[in-house]
């Protein structure tokens, strides 16, 4: 049996970036997929506008 998590805050100072990412993930009813789908549309619709540090990403070797 998998005990509910608790939201407890840090003590790192990065819990309002934490509640930035309940509330987007929320507002998806924190369906993954349709985060991703969202996120694919933007990338369309504003494509020009993305800044690229890298071409592709590398995959790290083990």
């Amino acid at each position: 049996m998998n005990p509910k998590p608790s939201h407890q805050p840090h003590d790192d100072g990065l819990e309002w970036l934490r509640d930035i990412r309940r509330k987007i993930t929320s507002d998806f009813g924190h369906d993954q997929k349709k985060i991703g789908d969202y996120l694919r549309q933007r990338e369309k619709e504003l494509g020009v506008r993305i800044v690229r540090t890298q071409e592709r990403l590398v995959p790290v070797k083990p």
